[in-house]
């Protein structure tokens, strides 16, 4: 493990411990403290006439409100007035310090402590991840989508109900919950080592503010964001997004081609919604330093080592796209290669064009 990866495990266990003094050892602490006044205020009060252990015991029925009698003999006006004190301070220290550890245990706040730890833990080891801020209808599509491709992804929830609901159908996606639009639940889904970002708020102020908050923390960040509005599509971008979705305009484009061209649709449908396999299109970038670089299309093979056929490329000095291209295509470094196919097949292709 890396001396980053070691600090951030080291930071997730020093949150733990010290919610988990907050919660237990400090109301135990209260319980000592009034242990010992009590019975070292007796002793003092009984200027060595009573031992410690019938001291402590004299403190022990007094703070629990036992009431077995006084076991002091020859107890003073004095010592009753410090009996009376220690009676009602140290009842309330201690029916507040028994209510919170009862609390923390009844209401299994401990499993969800060292649930969220264990969780905190495996996300400080991420990179390379995506943050998915939202788990609304939105943000569940995208999570779909993300776990169905074996993509790794954070997501950034603040209503329990929605982080149960993802969790009940995802069991190996990250949840924290949280208020995306705040810097502390973006570190703490590891933004500063993530390499992109889905902004799926509800609201296009919030999209707006984790964009900004987003390109700032991680200047190199991919940063995908929601808008409703597309008179505000140009801030998004001027913010720092690099794609901006508008839902309702993708509605209506696909209700429009339901009409024009359905078979095209189907095809898409089927595509993105197999259960059986997750074919999808997909791009891989060629590496500076890939082997494949100076062959052509044909000489690479590329068929015949991971099954899947290039329909379109783009070359690292052009902005457009070339569709179909032909086997004479010269594979440079910087190239993107769009394919179909499944997730095992684009990993294949993704390790022939890495460095």
């Amino acid at each position: 493990m890396s001396d980053s990866t070691s600090g951030r495990s080291m930071a997730a266990e020093f949150s733990l411990a010290k919610e988990f003094l907050e919660r237990l050892v400090a109301p135990a602490l209260m319980i000592l403290c009034a242990f010992l006044f009590g019975t070292i205020g007796f002793y003092v009060i009984g200027d060595g006439r009573w031992s410690f252990f019938e001291c402590a015991y004299m403190t022990s029925i007094t703070l629990t409100t036992v009431g077995y009698g006084e076991v002091l003999d020859q107890i003073s006006s004095g010592g009753r007035v410090f009996a009376m004190i220690l009676m009602w301070s140290g009842m309330g220290v201690t029916l507040y310090a028994v209510s919170a550890i009862t609390g923390f245990v009844v209401e299994k706040n401990l499993a969800r402590l060292l649930k969220e730890r264990k969780m905190e833990r495996r996300i400080a080891a991420l990179k390379g991840h995506i943050l998915v801020c939202g788990a609304g209808k939105t943000g569940f599509n995208v999570l779909r989508e993300l776990h169905s491709t074996n993509r790794s992804c954070v997501v950034i929830e603040e209503l329990p109900d929605r982080i149960a609901f993802v969790r009940k159908h995802f069991e190996d996606v990250y949840c924290l919950q949280g208020n995306a639009t705040e810097e502390e639940a973006l570190h703490k889904a590891g933004i500063d080592r993530a390499s992109g970002i889905i902004c799926a708020l509800n609201n296009d102020s919030d999209n707006l503010l984790i964009t900004v908050q987003a390109r700032y923390i991680n200047p190199g960040i991919k940063i995908v964001a929601r808008c409703e509005e597309n008179n505000l599509a140009d801030k998004f971008y001027r913010a720092g997004a690099n794609y901006v979705v508008n839902p309702s305009f993708i509605g209506g484009m696909r209700m429009a081609s339901e009409m024009v061209r359905p078979n095209v649709v189907s095809f898409l449908d089927r595509m993105l919604r197999g259960r059986e396999q997750a074919f999808r299109v997909e791009e891989v970038v060629v590496g500076e330093s890939c082997a494949l670089i100076g062959s052509s299309l044909s000489a690479s093979d590329i068929f015949r080592k991971t099954g899947l056929a290039p329909i379109s490329i783009r070359r690292p000095d052009a902005e457009e796209f070339i569709y179909n291209p032909s086997q004479g295509e010269i594979i440079q470094a910087g190239m993107v290669i769009i394919v179909i196919g499944e997730p095992a097949q684009v990993s294949k292709l993704r390790q022939l064009c890495s460095d």
